[in-house]
């Protein structure tokens, strides 16, 4: 176990390679009826497991609540996104607590978190259907969706509505694109310019090629290709900007979420199946890490 100083200074390595589980007792996803599954890989070697107390310095009245997504901005800096009162925490890259900051009633369940080139905040609500926009101080600049109406988005009949959109991704172009479909509501992608207007849409519910069942994660790679964790069905698809398809790949347990690494690899979290790997870029396991269970080391649902 590296001692707390050391931890510190590797903190943005380990915590960039992935990093929190959803891990609380206020907890509303549960667990599938199924035994869960592991991963068929190698365990990856040269990795431990830190309490977040060695990892971070934090005031003694602060602790963390249900965590759902993390992210790191241009400074290096940690953001947290969980569930509670203090909805996002920021860290530097020493593991020092910077601040908590957004207003307490901005979410009623808080999903997904991604952070763009100029520092603005991209952040989910599964519950209040609406994708927000928010600025390095967690002030909101743009809203897509009607808080607390699920729905369609259709430019026909005038409706602009999600319906338990899960992650955010944005393309070289600024583009915007929405993973949605938690629980039961149907799984599909959004697309939307830099200004938030509707451009397309495209997937259905169900395990075919281009169909998904629950699309958990969005990530997208320096070709613009998009990757969705189409987590029920054990799988990633691949598409291209226009939602075209073009490639999945296929897995032992849940793909949960996804992070493109600069290492070259992308990385996948398998929810309650309680595993984080490591892939090639074609898909391949270079290993993994982590089990289910409550103790350091594993995972209650390793959600982002």
């Amino acid at each position: 176990m590296p001692t707390t100083h050391t931890a510190k200074l590797k903190l943005k390595t380990l915590l960039a390679t992935f990093t929190f589980a959803l891990f609380s007792t206020a907890v509303l996803a549960q667990p599938p009826s199924r035994d869960l599954l592991a991963l068929d890989a190698w365990t990856l070697p040269g990795y431990g497991s830190l309490t977040t107390e060695e990892a971070f310095d934090y005031p003694e009245h602060f602790s963390f609540n249900s965590v759902t997504g993390v992210a790191f901005n241009s400074h290096g800096n940690l953001i947290v996104l969980q569930r509670g009162e203090e909805p996002l925490i920021e860290f530097d890259s020493e593991g020092n607590f910077v601040r908590t900051f957004g207003a307490a009633d901005l979410f009623t369940r808080s999903h997904g978190l991604k952070i763009d080139s100029e520092d603005n905040i991209w952040v989910t609500d599964v519950r209040d259907h609406i994708v927000m926009k928010l600025d390095h101080d967690g002030n909101i600049l743009m809203t897509l969706g009607t808080r607390g109406e699920a729905g369609d988005w259709n430019t026909e009949t005038g409706s602009k509505l999600f319906n338990q959109p899960n992650d955010v991704a944005i393309d070289s172009r600024g583009n915007v694109y929405v993973a949605q479909g938690h629980g039961s509501a149907p799984a599909r992608v959004l697309k939307f310019d830099a200004r938030g207007n509707y451009l397309l849409q495209w997937g259905s519910e169900g395990s075919g090629d281009g169909q998904m069942t629950v699309a958990h994660s969005i990530e997208v790679d320096t070709q613009d290709q998009l990757y969705i964790a189409d987590r029920d069905n054990f799988r990633v698809q691949i598409f291209d900007t226009e939602g075209n398809y073009l490639d999945q790949w296929n897995f032992d347990a849940m793909s949960c979420a996804l992070y493109l690494h600069d290492d070259g690899h992308m990385y996948m979290t398998t929810g309650f199946d309680g595993e984080i790997a490591k892939l090639k870029m074609d898909g391949t396991i270079v290993g993994s890490l982590g089990s289910p269970g409550r103790e350091i080391g594993q995972f209650g649902e390793a959600h982002f």
